[in-house]
């Protein structure tokens, strides 16, 4: 007995050595499964192929490429089938029955017979045949379509466009909080280590209160800002998710550094550039659709030419096909006057047309404002980054010999947490003039359509 239980001991340490690893490895996918590294690049092609927006988008351009081959209709020919089945006692019609399925006697003809029949059955089956000849509003409607549908194919391109700039943003975004993060907690770092000497100090009584609590006060504002950082992080790592089409617990993290973009060029004379991207291209797709629509309210007012024909099966019995008929004809129909509603139809056309053509002169002027605004950013940002470099060096080595006076008791605690602050903004600064600068350049190339690095 005693040497049962002697042995329980090894078999659970061995049964742990066995277990440990495989949890650990659990562990490790499961955190693999949550972390997502990424480049730029590859963070833009998923975002293309599982972004919610030009999922959308591509159901938009589907549906109008439905639309468009509905008017098809305008030139191929429609074919139908009907069988009806007919019992009735109507003079007129138990005659018209009996002529189409040919059984018509003399005795049909007895005027007792004619006012007052008994009921009667008709079985057809009818093929018919129409084909548009002359339909001018249709055809100019057609092309309507068609400018319709070539407008969702630019709007496709500019969410893809949109959408990457997105990407870029949320990506940039990403990187520009982690690296406050890493500002913030090297800030915090050094203010709790001031925080120890100045208790220590003031303990000693080399150090006032006053000066304790200023080094105490500091490190709570260095924490509160981590913790707001580190809030804005999580939400534009949900915001990341979304763009990319994958779940919010998914952790993104960018392989790619937030640094100025080397070999770009920039023309100095964006200003100048005419904006043709996409979203304007689409646009002016929309005008030639308005256009399209108030030419085919014009021609509503012109005669319409069809042409038909049918051939029909008339029998007594369920099923029969005894007798045959067959007619083909032409249509003319010209709506002369129709109370107003086609002239008010064309003035409506005619109203989304000229309001078709205000959106687009808008649009380019609001497009070109975006350039002139993006350039400005982009030159601002470049200079603030010259400043915040040069004040980063300055704050630098003023924080280096206030802590070393600080160290000898030769300077005051609130002087060296001042050059302290001014350095973390500095760095912070300079964090956000990069973010600024590639934004201005992200928003430069979706606006002009144009790749800077090329």
């Amino acid at each position: 007995m005693n040497l049962k239980i002697y042995h329980i001991p090894k078999v659970y340490l061995i049964l742990l050595i066995f277990l440990i690893p495989i949890q650990i490895l659990g562990q490790s996918s499961s955190n693999d499964d949550n972390r997502l590294l990424l480049s730029l690049q590859e963070a833009m092609e998923i975002a293309l192929e599982q972004n919610f927006s030009i999922e959308q988008a591509e159901f938009d351009v589907d549906k109008t490429k439905a639309q468009y081959r509905q008017t098809n209709a305008v030139f191929m020919p429609q074919l139908s089938f009907e069988y009806n089945a007919v019992s009735t006692n109507d003079p007129l019609n138990v005659f018209g029955f009996k002529l189409k399925q040919e059984v018509v006697s003399q005795q049909d003809f007895n005027p007792t017979l004619l006012n007052d029949p008994d009921a009667y059955e008709n079985y057809s089956a009818k093929f018919e045949v129409r084909q548009p000849l002359f339909n001018p509003d249709m055809m100019t409607q057609r092309g309507a379509v068609k400018s319709q549908l070539n407008s969702v194919n630019e709007q496709l391109q500019g969410t893809r466009n949109h959408v990457r700039y997105q990407v870029r943003n949320q990506y940039y975004s990403l990187i520009l909080h982690t690296r406050q993060l890493e500002v913030i907690e090297a800030a915090l770092e050094t203010a709790s280590e001031h925080r120890r000497l100045a208790q220590n100090f003031f303990e000693e009584g080399l150090l006032s209160k006053e000066d304790f609590l200023a080094a105490r006060v500091y490190e709570l504002e260095m924490e509160s800002r981590k913790m707001n950082t580190e809030n804005q992080l999580s939400s534009v790592q949900e915001e990341m998710s979304l763009l990319l089409g994958v779940d919010g617990s998914v952790e993104i993290i960018p392989t790619e550094n937030l640094e100025g973009i080397d070999g770009s060029f920039i023309p100095s004379d964006l200003t100048n550039i005419n904006v043709n991207n996409a979203q304007t291209r689409a646009i002016e797709q929309r005008v030639k659709a308005a256009e399209r629509m108030s030419k085919s309210a014009k021609f509503s007012f012109l005669p319409k030419i069809n042409l038909f024909g049918s051939y029909e099966y008339n029998d007594q019995d369920f099923a029969g096909f005894d007798a045959s008929s067959y007619m083909i004809g032409a249509n003319l129909r010209w709506n002369i006057f129709s109370g107003f509603s086609q002239a008010g139809k064309v003035m409506e056309a005619r109203a989304d047309y000229r309001k078709a053509q205000s959106m687009q002169e808008s649009h380019l002027f609001e497009m070109e404002n975006r350039v002139r605004e993006a350039y400005r950013s982009l030159e601002h940002a470049e200079k603030e980054l010259e400043l915040t470099e040069e004040s980063i060096e300055q704050s630098s080595e003023d924080v280096k010999i206030r802590t070393n006076r600080y160290r000898e008791g030769m300077e005051q605690t609130t002087e060296l947490l001042e050059a302290e602050t001014k350095l973390a903004d500095a760095k912070l600064k300079n964090v956000m003039a990069l973010y600024k600068y590639n934004m201005s350049i992200a928003a430069l190339e979706m606006l002009l359509e144009q790749d800077f690095n090329n």
